[in-house]
């Protein structure tokens, strides 16, 4: 049972995802992983599920069959397993914990090591990325992300406004030149992130204050625009970390205004509340990171 539905698991997420690679990511498998897992059960089942198209895999009249048929199976299976979670008791077992590569590389660190010298008998799983993980899905058990307003089937808290600021390294300044921000930026090079990160509006805010700056780096990456910046390529707008956890050369230039979606939480899915590692991590991530941000208000 518990291989037919991992089966069906791959399944059900490769119909959504459509690509091998997408669907690893999800489920946190090598795409060669995915494959096999696929094909294992096209053999078992003596049909073909998908065709691998130029648009990504399409499923075949067979596969929609077995997706209509499984679609409200799955959520049931799914719903059942978070319960059954849920009602365990133990302070021992794995918790999946997804986060920002930033929020994990910069301010979370401390944390981790505080969480396994506490409670070692829980296996903290991390997982970082661009893209949010699924709680409903099980693929994450505790998220912590920026939001405006969490989805209504997630519970948790808000642990606070993230406040941004805009920085330069001293090896740039000392090239280009102190700046008088914004009056006149149009004298200096910036590194700004695309639309596929969140924080739209710290970026739409500097896209007004740098109409035509004197070169642009654009990036994905928040640790990437970091380390962009710590390296002298520009001036950026990014959380405004504790100093102890920046490149000491680093020049805080500005605050910038407080902006809705920087607003930190920390969430779970209703079904986990009742268990009690997943409460114990939680409200401990959540007082670890408010006295952080706490801190990082104070040297703003």
């Amino acid at each position: 049972m518990n291989n037919n539905w991992d089966q069906l698991r791959y399944f059900l997420t490769l119909a959504r995802d459509k690509t091998l690679s997408r669907t690893g990511n999800s489920l946190q498998v090598s795409h060669s992983t995915v494959f096999r897992k696929i094909k294992a059960m096209e053999d078992d089942l003596g049909v073909t599920l998908f065709e691998n198209t130029s648009t990504g895999y399409s499923l075949t009249e067979a596969g929609l069959n077995l997706l209509g048929e499984i679609s409200e199976v799955g959520e049931v299976i799914e719903s059942s397993l978070r319960r059954l979670n849920g009602l365990d008791q133990r302070i021992q077992g794995s918790i999946v914990l997804a986060t920002t590569e930033s929020i994990a590389g910069k301010l979370l660190p401390p944390s981790f090591k505080k969480f396994q010298e506490q409670y070692p008998e829980i296996k903290l799983e991390i997982r970082v990325g661009h893209e949010t993980l699924n709680l409903s899905k099980r693929e994450a058990d505790i998220a912590i992300r920026h939001s405006r307003s969490p989805p209504l089937n997630l519970v948790g808290r808000k642990i606070a406004p993230l406040p941004f600021a805009l920085f330069a390294h001293k090896s740039y300044l000392e090239k280009k030149g102190a700046i008088d921000f914004p009056h006149d930026a149009d004298k200096h090079h910036f590194i700004f992130l695309d639309e596929s990160m969140s924080f739209l509006e710290a970026k739409n805010w500097l896209d007004q204050k740098v109409e035509n700056p004197a070169g642009m780096i654009q990036v994905n990456s928040m640790i990437t625009l970091i380390q962009l910046c710590e390296a002298g390529l520009g001036i950026a707008a990014f959380p405004d970390y504790p100093k102890a956890l920046l490149d000491p050369k680093l020049k805080r230039i500005t605050g910038l205004p407080k902006f809705k979606e920087s607003n930190l939480w920390i969430l779970t899915h209703k079904d986990l509340t009742r268990s009690k590692r997943i409460r114990l991590a939680t409200d401990f991530f959540y007082e670890e990171l408010k006295q952080s941000i706490m801190l990082m208000s104070d040297q703003s």
